[in-house]
């Protein structure tokens, strides 16, 4: 009897020693817009613009005035300085010999006793001098031609020059505050023969505020508006604040202020464009997510690891390789679930139990939203609330929910429900 319960025994007590294992993934994947424009269009040109433009040309045109009326003054005062000079000396000459002719005793009644010194002093003369006009403020013009190349493209469209439609987006300037230095103390300690102490020290930096304003518009070949975009959070001033420093900075902010603008142009085009293409674009985007696989002692998950290689493959070739993107998804969703029907929740010896089961569901929950099924998704999600998870797979689960909404409001905008 014993031989014969002996593998029984074993049989009963063997278990699949599993690791699971979380890899994290990057992929770009195609993001369908909240408004598509129906019809729509073969192709758009884009254009970067300047509400200032033309305010610069005015404020550059006065200051040209003015240093030709400033030169034209000097060249004048400079014909006219030799004869003002001649003038002052004849008259000079002339009060000198009347002073000269006055007697004595006249010169000393009108200095001691009227307390008056009559005695004439050569008028001055000054040289003539070119009159300095400092150039005014002027907003920053830029090659706006290579703006729109490098910053402005719609994902789904073609570009060309024929104006099928119209991109454009408009420079309201770069508006800042007058930097300022401040001070802030902090308390450093020191040792010195064993003995430890503690003193102030006044460290120093620079800030000041900043905006970038600009609007995007868009419209058809025939010119007509089809949207409008003014983001709100260009209006509102950002705080500039440098790193602090023991030494006093220069009081020479034009490099720092050049630096900020050109960085707030750069985040502000590349914002207010990929507002442009989740509106009406295919925007190419990156998402990062994870994949769980099961790290085991032998080849009892296999399966699993097979149904890993294909999910990883598929999503990493969604752009470059559409066909074989979903050919390699598809069959790592058909391992997945042939998989969970071998689940056991309840079971930590079984070889799908709780944790493989909940990394399988989130596996799955990645490879659907990448295939743009949200009914499989939403079912998926709709088991993992029934299952007691972690407070971090809760989080997830969480997370998937509001992306697969956001993808089915998207479809349905789509027309593709």
């Amino acid at each position: 009897m014993k031989l014969l319960f002996i593998p029984f025994a074993l049989i009963s007590f063997t278990f699949f020693a599993q690791n699971l294992k979380t890899e994290e993934i990057t992929y770009n994947y195609v993001k369908l817009p909240t408004s598509p424009l129906n019809p729509k269009p073969d192709s758009y040109s884009s254009y970067v613009t300047s509400t200032y433009e033309e305010e610069n040309k005015k404020i550059l045109a006065q200051y040209e005035a003015d240093k030709a009326l400033a030169e034209a003054d000097f060249q004048r005062e400079t014909a006219e300085y030799p004869n003002k000079v001649k003038a002052a000396d004849e008259k000079y000459e002339r009060e000198m010999a009347a002073w000269n002719e006055k007697g004595l005793a006249s010169k000393i009644i009108e200095k001691q006793v009227l307390n008056e010194n009559n005695k004439p002093v050569k008028d001055y003369v000054p040289q003539p001098y070119r009159k300095t006009i400092p150039m005014p403020f002027m907003k920053t013009n830029y090659d706006y031609s290579a703006l729109a190349s490098a910053h402005l493209k719609i994902d789904g469209y073609a570009k060309t020059t024929n104006n099928a439609m119209i991109y454009t987006v408009s420079l309201q300037g770069f508006d800042y505050t007058q930097p300022q230095i401040k001070t802030e103390v902090k308390k450093e300690a020191t040792v010195a023969n064993g003995v430890s102490t503690t003193r102030d020290v006044t460290y120093y930096y620079i800030e000041f505020t900043y905006r970038h304003p600009m609007t995007a518009r868009v419209s058809n070949g025939n010119g007509q508006e089809l949207f409008f975009i003014s983001p709100e959070s260009f209006i509102e001033y950002k705080t500039y604040k440098s790193t602090s420093s023991k030494t006093a900075p220069s009081s020479d902010y034009s490099v720092l202020i050049k630096t900020v603008e050109d960085k707030i142009l750069k985040e502000n085009l590349t914002t207010i464009n990929h507002l442009v293409n989740d509106r009406i674009g295919y925007e190419v985007t990156s998402r990062t997510s994870s994949l769980d696989f099961v790290k085991s002692k032998n080849d009892s998950h296999n399966d699993i690891m097979e149904a890993y290689n294909n999910a990883n493959a598929g999503l990493k070739s969604l752009i470059a390789n559409e066909t074989l993107a979903i050919q390699k998804l598809n069959a790592a969703v058909a391992t997945y679930n042939a998989a969970l029907s071998e689940s056991n929740l309840f079971d930590k010896k079984a070889r799908i139990d709780k944790d493989v089961t909940v990394a399988i569901y989130f596996n799955l929950l990645e490879c659907y939203f990448a295939l743009r099924n949200t009914t499989a998704g939403d079912e998926i999600i709709s088991k993992l609330a029934t299952i007691d998870l972690s407070n971090r797979d809760k989080k997830l689960k969480e997370s998937y929910r509001e992306l697969f909404l956001d993808l089915t409001n998207r479809k349905a905008a789509n027309g593709l429900l």
